[in-house]
């Protein structure tokens, strides 16, 4: 059993190292290009393509609507609504993890604004915004928010092909709001990918110590589980944890 389990982790931290230096990588490269070297060729043909043929008040409309699920309004509405869910059940340590991923995003994104001080593209197809543009706080915060819903999804004991459905649909939307903001001319594509990256940095620093404290859950009282099963309403499964 311990030599399974530790092969098991083993294989655990060699991914997630892996997948943590290939998106440093990315990011540093995306970070050279369009600030370093201020190569925005690619960058500038996005919005052509989609100002010659996407571009429509109707869609206009949509991405504005889109673009709002992953609002500084939203958002903290949103985390906190999870984190009281675990609070009313009594599942401090995770209340505090859910919050500490929501918190460290946000302010991983804005001292990052900060210190790259790109500015804004011009013309946005919304109201013009004062903050800096690199990296997108909007595909950031969003994959962050919605990749945990995923993890927290997957912790259920919602059936597996229930399972890869949401868990698509989540992150399908997530690229979607990053979509939006190129969109909307309120990022370049390059400010959305490094979005992304970083948020998939923070989920992957996160969720590597989750699996860490796993131990830590599983020695819970019985009684403090939250056991559910797939007749439940898909609402409640959406937050309801299993440990």
């Amino acid at each position: 059993m311990k030599s399974n389990y530790f092969k098991n982790l083993s294989a655990w931290i060699f991914l997630l190292l892996i997948s943590f230096i290939a998106a440093l990588f990315l990011f540093g490269i995306i970070t050279h290009e369009v600030l370093g070297e201020k190569e925005e060729t690619v960058d500038m043909r996005v919005f052509s393509f989609l100002s010659s043929h996407i571009i429509t008040p109707q869609l206009t409309g949509i991405m504005k609507v889109i673009t709002n699920c992953a609002s500084a309004t939203l958002l903290p509405l949103a985390f906190g609504a999870i984190v009281l869910f675990y609070l009313l059940r009594k599942n401090w340590n995770r209340a505090i993890e859910v919050a500490a991923i929501g918190i460290g995003g946000f302010l991983i994104n804005y001292f990052m604004k900060l210190f790259f001080h790109r500015p804004r593209p011009t013309d946005p197809l919304i109201g013009p915004l004062k903050n800096f543009s690199y990296p997108s706080g909007h595909a950031t915060s969003g994959f962050i928010f919605y990749g945990l819903l995923v993890y927290l999804v997957w912790k259920t004991n919602m059936p597996k092909p229930y399972k890869w459905l949401t868990a698509s649909i989540l992150i399908l939307f997530s690229l979607l709001i990053g979509f939006s903001r190129i969109y909307l001319r309120v990022h370049y594509a390059s400010d959305v990918i490094g979005g992304f990256v970083i948020g998939l940095l923070w989920l992957l620093i996160s969720l590597s110590v989750l699996k860490h404290l796993e131990t830590g859950y599983n020695a819970q009282p019985s009684n403090q589980r939250i056991h559910i099963t797939g007749h439940e309403n898909p609402g409640v499964l959406l937050f309801a944890i299993t440990f």
